[in-house]
């Protein structure tokens, strides 16, 4: 079932064929360094998918399977996780698909959904200090940093964001 559609992406429930290119991208240090966590190795990055995403989500909170739309290619998982009383945006798009806009076009329809469909008064999302592409986006579609947190021994430090309903 499609959630949600935009020009080029298309939002659904995770489906067993998107299980190759969900652990590629959790083999991709590269794309392992802006989540915040180690490179997954491969069986553990198939455990992830079958008992986090795979048939999932349930319902409008949830990351889905995010598909380009012209050559039918899994390309990420983005949603609203959480709840209504506390909706966080989240976009995670495989590296080979960066630098389209593809992300901002996910941000900004999931956006949407949750302030149109939903009636979620306000959605918050975290990117960590210097990933300039997740703040740009963030920035551009409202959102205002509410906040800063060091964490773990490494001293990542994560900016915390909020968008009120408009």
């Amino acid at each position: 079932m499609i959630l949600l559609e935009t020009e080029r992406l298309l939002f659904r429930k995770h489906e067993p064929s998107d299980e190759a290119a969900f652990v590629q991208m959790q083999m991709d240090a590269e794309f392992r360094r802006f989540v915040g966590g180690r490179v997954l190795p491969h069986d553990e990055a198939v455990q992830r998918f079958r008992r986090r995403y795979l048939g999932k989500p349930n319902g409008d909170f949830g990351l889905r399977a995010t598909i380009l739309k012209e050559e039918n290619t899994y390309i990420g998982y983005c949603g609203l996780a959480g709840d209504r009383a506390k909706a966080t945006l989240a976009y995670y798009i495989a590296r080979p698909y960066w630098g389209r806009g593809l992300a901002t076009e996910a941000a900004r329809a999931l956006v949407d959904l949750g302030f149109a469909k939903l009636k979620l008064p306000r959605i918050v999302a975290s990117a960590e200090r210097g990933h300039v592409v997740s703040e740009r986006i963030l920035e551009k579609l409202g959102f205002e940093l509410e906040r800063q947190e060091v964490t773990g021994t490494a001293g990542r430090v994560i900016c915390h964001y909020s968008l009120a309903q408009r």
